[in-house]
């Protein structure tokens, strides 16, 4: 028993005895506290900071219509254009003489129409080759509708005025149908694009005022509301909203990216 007795002790001894060396350490760590979420509210009042990107209302990628090699590119990056402008030509040689050959083609089956035509007016042809000859007409026409549009698929236009924001293809390049051509967007319709939390859901809506500093400028300018996104993000709870700026600001661009000075009215939730 005695013996049991000291096993037991010393057991004791070894188990508690860095317990004790790290209690009397001299020169313990100190301890961090850790850094408080950035959306939760705070208790002063104070505005609230939401990232926000400016973005163009209306943008688009251009692609090829056709395969082929680019005959005229004229755009390049950061360069404006008109609606209608000439953005890209191909070298359409071969649809051209498609077309021309469905012309030809309608105007001879036309021309027998009109003979059958008046051939069964002297009653010396039958109804079934003048209907022939109508229905050939009919089909030589349906060809020069056809060869129409892959012409004019060789000459691609800009669908609005606006300003190029990147290139994917270059003059003298072939390249497949579907292939981007170039980036566009109209920036004289930028807008802002702002995520928050749903809960402010309560007192956030459209017509909300708020000023919106851009990092690029290093200015403030005032924004509104403007709508919000049809669904929440089940997983952040979060909801997208759009604003536009009060007044004309030249010197923006799709892009940039700044903060949002949000703030509930005194009688909103927190």
């Amino acid at each position: 028993m005695f013996r049991h007795g000291v096993v037991l002790l010393l057991l004791a001894t070894c188990v508690s005895a860095p317990h004790t060396a790290r209690a009397a350490d001299p020169n313990p760590r100190p301890v961090i506290p850790a850094e408080p979420l950035r959306d939760l509210p705070p208790t002063d009042g104070a505005w609230r900071d939401i990232r926000v990107q400016v973005v163009p209302r209306t943008y688009a990628t251009i692609g090829a219509p056709m395969a082929g090699r680019l005959s005229e590119f004229p755009l390049r990056d950061g360069d404006r254009f008109d609606q209608s402008q000439v953005i890209a030509r191909f070298v359409c040689a071969e649809q051209e003489g498609a077309l021309a050959h469905a012309k030809a083609v309608l105007d001879e089956k036309r021309q027998v129409l009109a003979t059958n035509s008046q051939l069964r007016n002297l009653g010396t042809s039958s109804g079934l080759e003048y209907r022939v000859a109508l229905a050939q007409v009919a089909e030589a026409t349906a060809d020069v509708q056809t060869q129409t549009a892959v012409v004019e698929n060789c000459v691609v236009r800009a669908p609005f005025a606006g300003r190029v924001s990147g290139i994917s293809a270059q003059a003298q390049q072939f390249v497949s149908v579907g292939a981007p051509l170039v980036d566009i967007l109209d920036d004289s319709s930028l807008e802002l694009e702002l995520i928050v939390p749903s809960r402010w859901l309560v007192w956030l809506q459209s017509g909300t005022k708020f000023t919106v500093a851009i990092d690029a400028t290093g200015q403030s300018y005032r924004a509104i509301i403007t709508r919000l996104s049809g669904k929440v993000d089940a997983v952040s709870q979060s909801i997208k909203a759009y604003a536009k700026l009060t007044d004309p600001v030249p010197d923006l661009l799709a892009g940039m990216s700044g903060r949002a000075n949000l703030v509930p009215p005194p009688h909103a939730g927190q």
